[in-house]
């Protein structure tokens, strides 16, 4: 296939984003295709769901161009009311709209002119493409990497996580909460009541299952391996790609060679010609006076950034004009577009209704933008996001006084630094943890490396603790001008740092902090910090919340900053909600 300059596609035509499916129910979708556009055959990969998809995302990416790198086609997608696909996340047919997406994910590569194709689910992925396999029509083989192995444990699990981590959510919420995703209780007993070793195997399909060496010998798994008759191998240290206690994923990149090289056994050598029929743009919601919400979807800029942009229908020429308002929102660590819990997504498609525009995007080593290379980590405040933070804003086509850039956590710290770099209105510092602007690459290395195993790491660790504890009594008794000098050295963490040099440059200002994030903001000299601000004419804002978590995985949080990321956006992007923004601006406290 020869790549259309109007399609979402990167330049060396080997990926393309699409929308797919029914014109009313589309579902988001990723293409990797081989550079000639012939195929041995097509794959099709299930991911996990909440905080496991997010982990697993560029691991996913990886494998895609491992299957397409031994000439087959690969679609990646997003179920119905996940990730990029529209729907609410908590509809409580949720659990039926995942297997009908397996299937509308089956079809559209078949329309492709792709006649053998194969199946590979990651977690509850591989546990909903056993449940589909069977409905898809003919397969020629099916991969079930780290499957669930029933459903009602897998609840059990992330729910006591989420309580460990969170805690308890609101009474009056019905809502079954994870790490990383909120269902319906309909939902939950729908996927409650799934096991592997009940699901029917396709007929004729060859079957692997890679297994967690903590489960290989479990009862369940082998029932399952038996039922399906399946090949397998064992797998290691999964707590690190799926689990890690830290932001830093560590892709199993042996593991996925070996999928790859399996999947890739299981075709035959006829290439057929792949015909792609790509939609960039999609309706994926409607606001409540019936207009069309839409999204398109882009690789942009030097750096092949992907982006997607949402606005409603009838300004979609007006989108890519310099006088439309708006949102730019930024990842953080290895958080591709959706942002924490889909709140990104679910954001935007709220803004569209009032007139802005909202651009999600990638930055490098993140989501869709650019290839993974073997051996790949984790990073965050590297020169290239530094450089995409920034670049973004030009990408957007935003003009200075209609553009507001959000962010969380690292992805806060872009916000700040890029409208430092470019003339901005307005940004909205969710959970900011980083105040520093000159950085001391060894203040964040000695939390980074800590867990790599190195005698760099282990130094850069110990060095780390006693930092934090002389912190705590430099507190009490050092003059505030010198921890500020500290701070703007780089070496300490003080919110004046950051914030005087926006309110300098005009920039509106909205810090949203969890209780944890507060604490740390209030260790930080953050009061003293704004005192002094407030004295020099600060325009900014702080909210502090009483109960939730760093990561916005509480529920109720993540509902209430969806709430104040909205009206703040309102009150500086449009003129019609400034009589309702006195009533909608959350408390203002400290």
């Amino acid at each position: 296939m020869t790549a259309h300059p109007d399609l979402a596609g990167r330049t060396d035509g080997t990926r393309f984003a699409t929308w797919f499916g029914p014109e009313d129910a589309p579902l988001f979708g990723v293409v990797d295709l081989p550079v000639d556009g012939r195929c041995r055959g097509a794959v099709v990969l299930c991911p996990p769901i909440g905080k496991e998809q997010v982990d697993a995302y560029r691991g996913m990416v990886y494998l895609a161009q491992q299957l397409r790198a031994r000439g087959l086609l690969v679609l990646r997608f997003d179920y119905r009311g996940t990730g990029d696909s529209p729907g609410a996340q908590d509809e409580s047919d949720a659990v039926a709209g995942w297997l009908d997406s397996i299937r509308t994910a089956v079809d559209f590569v078949r329309s492709c002119g792709i006649t053998d194709i194969g199946l590979v689910g990651l977690r509850v992925g591989a546990l909903l493409a056993a449940q589909a396999a069977a409905t898809c029509g003919p397969l020629r083989a099916v991969t079930l990497w780290d499957p669930v192995v029933r459903g009602r444990a897998y609840l059990r699990k992330q729910t006591a996580l989420h309580q460990m981590v969170v805690g308890p959510e609101d009474a009056d919420d019905p809502r079954v909460t994870l790490i990383g995703a909120v269902l319906a209780p309909a939902a939950a007993t729908a996927l409650s009541a799934m096991s592997l070793r009940a699901a029917t195997p396709p007929p004729g399909a060859k079957v692997l299952m890679a297994l967690r060496d903590s489960e290989v010998d479990s009862v369940g798994m082998r029932e399952a391996v038996a039922a399906w008759t399946a090949e397998h191998f064992t797998v290691h240290d999964y707590e690190s790609f799926l689990e890690p206690a830290d932001f830093v994923v560590r892709l199993p990149f042996g593991d996925i060679d070996r999928i790859a090289d399996w999947m890739s056994a299981s075709f035959g050598n006829h290439h057929t010609g792949a015909t792609l029929e790509l939609r960039t743009t999609a309706v994926v919601d409607r606001t409540v006076d019936g207009r069309q919400v839409i999204e398109t979807l882009g690789f942009e800029g030097a750096s092949e950034l992907f982006t997607i942009r949402t606005s409603v229908a009838a300004e979609r020429d007006a989108a890519h004009t310099p006088a439309a308002p708006t949102v730019i929102f930024h990842g953080t660590a290895g958080e591709h577009r959706v942002g924490p819990v889909r709140l990104w997504a679910e954001t935007a498609r709220e803004l569209a209704a009032h007139g802005i525009v909202s651009v999600r995007f990638d930055r490098r080593g993140t989501g869709d933008t650019g290839t993974v290379q073997h051996g790949e980590s984790t990073t965050i405040y590297t020169d290239e996001s530094r450089d995409d933070a920034v670049d973004i804003i030009s990408v957007s086509g935003a003009q200075f006084e209609s553009a507001v850039l959000v962010g969380m956590c690292s992805g806060a710290w872009n916000s700040g630094y890029a409208a430092l770099r470019r003339p901005v209105r307005a940004v909205v510092l969710v959970n900011m943890a980083d105040w520093t602007i000159n950085r001391k690459a060894f203040v964040k290395q000695s939390t980074m490396d800590a867990g790599q195993g190195s005698l760099k790491g282990a130094a850069l660790a110990l060095l780390h603790r006693h930092a934090a504890t002389a912190k705590k009594y430099l507190r009490v008794w050092m003059p505030y001008r010198c921890w500020l000098w500290l701070g703007r050295a780089g070496l300490l963490q003080v919110p004046e740092v950051m914030l005087a040099p926006l309110n300098d440059r005009g920039v509106h200002t909205t810090v949203l902090l969890s209780p944890i994030d507060h604490a740390a903001f209030v260790e930080n000299q953050g009061e003293r910090s704004l005192r002094r601000l407030r004295r020099a004419g600060w325009n900014g804002r702080l909210v502090t919340y009483p109960s939730g978590d760093h990561s916005l995985y509480s529920t109720a949080l993540r509902d209430r900053v969806l709430r104040d990321v909205l009206a703040t956006a309102l009150g500086e992007l449009t003129v019609d909600s400034v009589d309702a923004r006195d009533d909608s601006r959350p408390e203002l406290v400290g």
